[in-house]
């Protein structure tokens, strides 16, 4: 069987990595990729059997492809602190693992928690953007600030059944503060990447999110939290990028 090196990347997460940990320990190595945490991330980490590499964060996309030159084996299981590989997933990485000829990646679908609900709907399940198992010969990330996508070299994907389980929001002020820094992040790329925004980004693109959520997306199955976070993910995050964006158009064009 081909032996796999599980990672996390963490920064004061220390009421999720040791439950991280637990769902992976049985990888032939774990990894956790720690920006300094000054909580008892690092602490717990090491007592749940991961070896701890202390490395400063600057972005995403950097922070994955340092923990990428971390790890002994080509085949590389890549988690989120807040996520937990479910036994139904654990089987099938296993049997991928054990294939004679597994595909080069793989992707499984996350169910996300917000404040004690699973949500089934809104265009969050099935998510399978990231890749959660993938030979690292054949694929690495690509160098982005947020939302970081893998550089696929090969031609086979694999798809599980098995959930990736998302701890994500645990209140309204978690969700307001990591929105605060995704969008942060994606207005930057947006920045660089040429884009400007303007007053119908700020009417429009708040709009088009919540529809699409909501109905498109059927959130309204979700029921009163599905209205909830289409209303929040629209109205705060979408809003808050673009608005980031318009900030740094206005402070180029002053400097």
């Amino acid at each position: 069987m081909n032996k796999v090196s599980a990672y996390i990347i963490s920064k004061n997460v220390e009421s999720h990595i040791k439950e991280c940990i637990q769902s992976i320990i049985w990888a032939d190595e774990v990894v956790v990729i720690d920006d300094f945490s000054t909580d008892k991330t690092a602490l717990l980490a090491a007592s749940a059997g991961a070896k701890v590499i202390a490395h400063k964060f600057s972005y995403f996309g950097a922070q994955r492809n340092f923990a990428l030159t971390q790890l002994k084996y080509d085949w590389v299981l890549c988690l989120d602190s807040d996520e937990r590989v479910s036994v139904e997933l654990k089987e099938e990485i296993i049997a991928a693992l054990a294939s004679p000829n597994p595909s080069d990646i793989y992707l499984a679908p996350r169910k996300t928690m917000f404040i004690k609900h699973w949500i089934k709907h809104s265009g969050w399940y099935p998510d399978y953007r990231h890749p959660v198992l993938f030979n690292r010969q054949k694929a690495s990330y690509k160098d982005q600030l947020v939302h970081e996508d893998i550089d696929y070299k090969g031609n086979r994907i694999g798809y599980f059944k098995g959930d990736i389980l998302h701890f994500s929001y645990e209140s309204i002020s978690q969700f307001v503060k990591k929105s605060d820094q995704y969008s942060t992040f994606s207005a930057a790329q947006m920045f660089e990447r040429g884009k400007k925004a303007g007053i119908l980004n700020f009417i429009f693109n708040p709009l088009n999110m919540f529809f699409k959520m909501f109905f498109a997306k059927r959130g309204f199955l979700d029921g009163k939290t599905g209205l909830l976070l289409a209303l929040l993910y629209s109205s705060f995050y979408t809003l808050m990028k673009y608005a980031k964006l318009w900030e740094m158009q206005t402070k180029k064009g002053k400097k």
